[in-house]
C-alpha cells in the first residue's frame, strides 16, 4: 500500500513540475537540428530557439534558422530570423503542442554556372510533442509543412521532421534571475 501511495505522489510530483514550465512568465531557450525533405533533394537545418510564455501553455518567441546543403554541384545556404507561436495542450509529462513559424530568409546558391542571391520567407506549420526528462529538460520532435518562397527562385515546400530539445525556466526562477541581474 506505502508502494502505491510512493509512486501516486512521485508520477502527481511529475506532472506538475511538467505544467509549471509552461506556465505564464516561463522562458524556453533551445534548438532544434531538421530533416527537410523537397523536390529534388535534402538538407539539415540548425535552429536555435529563445520563446516567453505570454500565458499558460502559449509560448511566443524568436528563432533563428541555418540551413546548408549541397547536391551535386550545387550549394546553398540560408539564414533566416523571425518569431514562432506554440500552443501546450495537457498536463502530463508529456506535452503536445502545435506550432507555427515565419522567418525572413536570405538564399545564396552556387554552382559552376550559377551564382544568385536572393531573399524570402519560409514558414512552417506542424504539430510536436515536448518529452520533460526533469524539471526543465524537455526532448522535443516536431512534424509539420514548411514553404519557403524567394525573389529570383521558385517557391518549394515539403515535409518538416526535427529533434531537438529546450529547457524550460519557470516564473519563479525568471523572477529570481531578474533580480540577481537587477539587484532588485
Amino acid at each position: 500500500m506505502q508502494m502505491k501511495i510512493y509512486i501516486s505522489v512521485l508520477f502527481l510530483s511529475m506532472a506538475t513540475l511538467a505544467s509549471a514550465q509552461t506556465d505564464k512568465g516561463a522562458l524556453m531557450a533551445g534548438g532544434s537540428l531538421s530533416l527537410n525533405t523537397n523536390k529534388g533533394g535534402s538538407s539539415f537545418i540548425l535552429n536555435p530557439q529563445l520563446g516567453f510564455f505570454v500565458a499558460d501553455n502559449i509560448a511566443v518567441g524568436g528563432d533563428l534558422t541555418m540551413d546548408f546543403s549541397k547536391a551535386g554541384t550545387v550549394k546553398t545556404s540560408e539564414v533566416g530570423v523571425g518569431p514562432f507561436a506554440r500552443y501546450y495542450f495537457g498536463k502530463k509529462q508529456t506535452k503536445p503542442f502545435l506550432v507555427t513559424s515565419a522567418n525572413y530568409v536570405t538564399l545564396t546558391t552556387k554552382s559552376t554556372t550559377l551564382d544568385v542571391n536572393s531573399t524570402g520567407w519560409s514558414f512552417l506549420f506542424g504539430a510536436g510533442f515536448a518529452a520533460f526528462l526533469n524539471r526543465n529538460i524537455a526532448v522535443e520532435g516536431i512534424t509539420g509543412y514548411r514553404y519557403a518562397n524567394y525573389s529570383n527562385t521558385e517557391g518549394s515546400g515539403g515535409f518538416n521532421l526535427s529533434l531537438g530539445f529546450q529547457l524550460y525556466f519557470g516564473r519563479d526562477l525568471v523572477k529570481d534571475i531578474k533580480r540577481t541581474v537587477t539587484g532588485d
